[in-house]
This record gives C-alpha cells, structure tokens and sequence, in this order.
C-alpha cells in the first residue's frame, strides 16, 4: 500500500523551531494533512519523545522516534529507531558525545520541552545548536547497534565532494538520502542516480505550516516499523 510521509520535523525543543512545534501540535497537524507515517526528529536530542510517546495511541499514523545528529564532519543524520524505549538508550550513548555548554537564550531562542498537555515544562539549558563530538562512523556503531536506520539529512546543502565521500569512506555507512521537499531534486538527480539509496523527501520542518502535505509517499506491505526500515535499507 501506498503511504504518505514526513520522517524529519523538529519539536521546540530545537532551538530554530517555532513555540508552536509542541507535542501536540505537531500530531495534530500531520494528522490533518492526512500522514501516515511521521518522525520527531530534534537536534542532537530524543528528549521530547517520552512525551510523544504517551499521545501516539491517540493517532492513527505511525510515529517514529528519532533524532538529527550533526556530526562532527558537519554533517546532518537523522537517526530513526523501532521503539521508544530504544531512543531512549540512543540518548544515553548520545549523551557521552554532546558538549554541556549553556544555551544561549537570547540569541538563538528557547529550547522547550512540553507535558501531554503541550504546556512548557522547562526550558532545556544545555545547547542543542552545533555540531556533537562524534564522529560519522562512531554514530553508525552506536545506531546500528541499536538496529536503527541513518539518513543523510538535507544532501542538497552539502558540496559535490559529499557524493564522492559517499562512493568511498561512507560507502556502507547511510541507509537512505534526504532531499528536502521544498528543493529541486532535479538540479542533482543526476548525481543520486548514481546511487542505489533510497531517497527520500522530508520537510525538515520548523515551523507547523511547514510539515509536508501528503504528496510524497512510499509503498509498504503495511503500516509498521519493520517494513518501513526494511524499505529504507533495501539498497
């Protein structure tokens, strides 16, 4: 069967997204324009997932916990896991790789984390912007081990060398590419046709309006997380 997607959006939590990315407006939204599968994605953070977690039986979508790891080469890789119980052991292991310096506030915004009821809990002070201390290949070990997936986030954004790196030093290392949604893919298809991943079109979403309509879809046996990381990892 064939579903409608949007595996990269950002809660408040990230410190570039809107007040408005809480909890429930984002399930809320995704649910009216009609999604089948979503991923909660925060920079170098699963912490807004417990909450997540506790509202996902109220929808009928399946939402997959995850993350957007900027490594330090510079690069974005969201991370998706089967459970939550598991992106909770990720952000453990994370955890031993983030820089514990202060957030600055005034500068790049708040960094909120909502209850169920998407009222602000507290303002998370250790700085999710910029990039972690791990490295690509360390990353895949932890999310692999994990039986996670990565996604090379964004690849527009990257220059040309990030296709040669992926013929040679990550050969193995990503399970799928994301394009974004609002660019045109046509100005380096030619390169991805290189390739034999899967690509995919999330909107990184920041803002509510921002989360994708429901125009790029995927085909599944059925809704689960098994088959959409089998799908993703088919290359």
């Amino acid at each position: 069967m064939r579903y409608f997607y949007d595996l990269h959006i950002h809660s408040a939590l990230s410190p570039c997204a809107d007040v408005l990315m809480s909890p429930n407006n984002i399930l809320n939204m995704s649910f009216l324009k009609e999604l089948n599968i979503i991923a909660i994605t925060d920079h170098n953070s699963c912490l807004q997932l417990d909450v997540i977690e506790e509202l996902k039986d109220s929808y009928e979508m399946l939402i997959v916990p995850g993350a957007e790891i900027e490594v330090k080469e510079k690069y974005h890789v969201v991370c998706l896991f089967k459970s939550f119980d598991v992106s909770r052991k990720f952000q453990k292991a994370l955890n031993v790789y983030l820089d514990k310096k202060m957030h600055d506030e005034e500068l790049y915004g708040e960094q909120n984390l909502f209850d169920a009821f998407d009222d602000v809990i507290s303002n998370y002070q250790v700085s999710l912007m910029g990039s972690s201390n791990i490295s690509v290949l360390d990353l895949r070990k932890i999310v692999k081990g994990l039986d996670g997936v990565m996604i090379l986030a964004h690849i527009e954004k990257y220059g040309d060398d990030v296709f040669d790196k992926l013929k040679t030093i990550y050969k193995n290392t990503f399970d799928a590419i994301e394009v974004n949604a609002s660019y045109d893919i046509t100005k380096i298809e030619h390169k991805l046709n290189e390739f034999s991943y899967v690509v995919l079109r999330n909107s990184d979403a920041h803002q509510i309006t921002d989360i994708s309509e429901p125009v790029n879809s995927i085909e599944l046996e059925e809704l689960s997380v098994d088959c959409l990381f089998e799908y993703l990892r088919k290359r």
